[in-house]
């Protein structure tokens, strides 16, 4: 028997804001050429694991808050075109990811 009636069926909560993981900081510092001290500052929503696989957005919180924008998960950033700097996907297990890189594209417009 449920006895959690509280809860709704299938509806399974999206993980909060978190700070990048190491795996994810290393490799826009390392490999993009990114400034560590600003890519440390970044936050990272993910969405719920299919098959070991999350897909994560990264955004900048300075930046959502002078756009007004409150982001409590990976939902929060769909239509956001201008918050999502970088996103893709994540295996934990194996520790692979694939990051698409919005923000240099946001940069060179910027530029233009």
């Amino acid at each position: 028997m449920n006895w959690k009636f509280w809860q709704k069926e299938g509806s399974a909560r999206l993980p909060k804001p978190k700070e990048l993981s190491s795996d994810l900081g290393k490799y826009l510092v390392v490999n993009l050429s990114y400034d560590p001290d600003w890519v440390w500052q970044l936050k990272v929503v993910m969405d719920l694991p299919k098959e070991g696989t999350a897909e994560f957005r990264i955004y900048d919180p300075a930046m959502a808050a002078i756009h007004g924008k409150s982001i409590t998960d990976y939902k929060a950033l769909d239509g956001q075109q201008g918050l999502v700097l970088f996103d893709g996907w994540y295996r934990k297990e194996s520790r692979e990811f694939k990051i698409n890189d919005y923000y240099q594209a946001m940069k060179t417009e910027q530029a233009v």
